[in-house]
């Protein structure tokens, strides 16, 4: 049963005389107790379609319900205090005046009057679950930024919602702290069982924590799955460089082996053999989207069909792997090796690429989509190896 049902949803909002489209008829449904992530880069409408459900921006057009009640429509709006949501913003927004008691309190006190009593058992029990009883006098001051973002749930979760929404509440937290909410939340929402839409632009935390991603870009969907879905059958470059690092490698088919489900390839980097997963024909052009940690690198030749030769243009030591980019020709590909190897710059070295790992995007005769290099993609704290 869908708990929360968006169609046709449109947003757009005026920048100096122009119209600025930031949802672009925007459909998709949640199911009850459903974790549904909006994942997408900034400005691409997914904190926008968030606040449109919140009721704190009125859409230009479309419909939204949530449990069975059409909360907007061309024929009306709810206000926000009058849906059953709980929020999470980004920047936790306690009240520093407040104690911790008087924060979660404070959405207990707004509409239908509670007696004293049951307000703070409620914000007992919300306290609790996040882990925050021993905090109840405590000024919001004097908390640390995970205190702050465990408030800012009790505070939403009080009033014992049917929906909550969460805005990059993990987005302000450092590394570890952020590894250690992503485990606390996801528990927490399975067992309040609540429906939760997550807005990120975090790909980790996405995969981790979703039933469900819809991936958005420039205002729209591009493509909605669970998290195994979206990293391992992208449909489009755009998704595949997002979600993840890839390899992208253009090529055109030249056979179809339907006995054994594959297709061979002529690529920029010489003949690959991938398993068929899409429709295609010969002549078709196709971009090869390869994941580091599906390939191998070794000083000896790998047998089967795709062994590359290559030559190491850096590695980089990021604890678990090294994070090598290698060219192979004029192309350069980026594959994860074993922490204890050791391949320096210059060095000639194996790439296997095994066909089961080869995912195949139809592209149009204009060319790929322009997207980030390996290079563009690194993360920051890495150590060079091969110096």
């Amino acid at each position: 049963m869908a708990a929360i049902k968006v169609d046709e949803l449109h947003h757009e909002y005026n920048d100096r005389g122009r119209a600025v489209t930031a949802v672009d008829h925007v459909s998709f449904e949640v199911e009850e107790n459903e974790f549904y992530t909006l994942l997408g880069p900034s400005g691409c409408g997914k904190t926008t379609t968030l606040r449109c459900l919140a009721g704190l921006e009125v859409p230009t057009s479309g419909t939204i319900e949530m449990d069975d009640v059409v909360v907007f429509s061309s024929r009306g709006v709810v206000p926000t205090h009058r849906r059953d949501i709980g929020m999470v913003f980004q920047d936790y927004a306690v009240w520093p005046h407040m104690s911790v008691f008087e924060n979660v309190a404070f959405p207990l006190h707004t509409g239908k009057r509670l007696p004293g009593r049951v307000i703070k058992d409620r914000v007992h029990e919300a306290l609790e679950l996040v882990n925050m009883a021993e905090y109840v006098d405590r000024k919001a001051t004097q908390l640390s930024g995970g205190q702050q973002q465990r408030l800012s749930l009790a505070r939403a979760l009080v009033r014992q919602p049917k929906v909550l929404l969460l805005d990059e509440p993990l987005s302000n937290l450092d590394a570890k702290l952020r590894e250690q909410m992503r485990k606390e939340l996801r528990f927490l929402q399975r067992r309040v069982k609540v429906t939760t839409i997550f807005v990120t632009h975090d790909q980790v935390e996405a995969l981790s924590m979703s039933n469900r991603i819809a991936v958005m870009n420039k205002g729209v969907i591009i493509q909605v799955g669970t998290p195994r879905e979206i990293y391992q059958t992208p449909h489009s470059e755009f998704v595949a460089a997002f979600v993840g690092a890839t390899s992208f490698i253009q090529g055109t088919v030249t056979t179809i082996d339907t006995d054994a489900a594959q297709v061979t390839l002529d690529t920029q980097i010489g003949k690959l053999v991938s398993d068929l997963h899409i429709e295609l024909g010969v002549g078709d052009l196709v971009t090869v989207a390869i994941r580091p940690e599906a390939m191998r690198v070794s000083s000896d030749p790998f047998p089967g069909p795709n062994n590359l030769e290559a030559i190491v243009d850096i590695g980089l030591f990021v604890g678990d792997a090294v994070d090598y980019h290698v060219h192979v020709g004029d192309e350069l590909l980026r594959v994860k090796g074993s922490p204890r190897s050791h391949y320096r710059r210059r060095d000639k070295v194996f790439i296997d690429v095994p066909p089961a790992e080869c995912v195949l995007i139809l592209r149009a005769d204009e060319g790929p989509a322009e997207l980030a290099r390996p290079e563009d993609t690194l993360e920051p704290v890495m150590i060079d190896t091969t110096a």
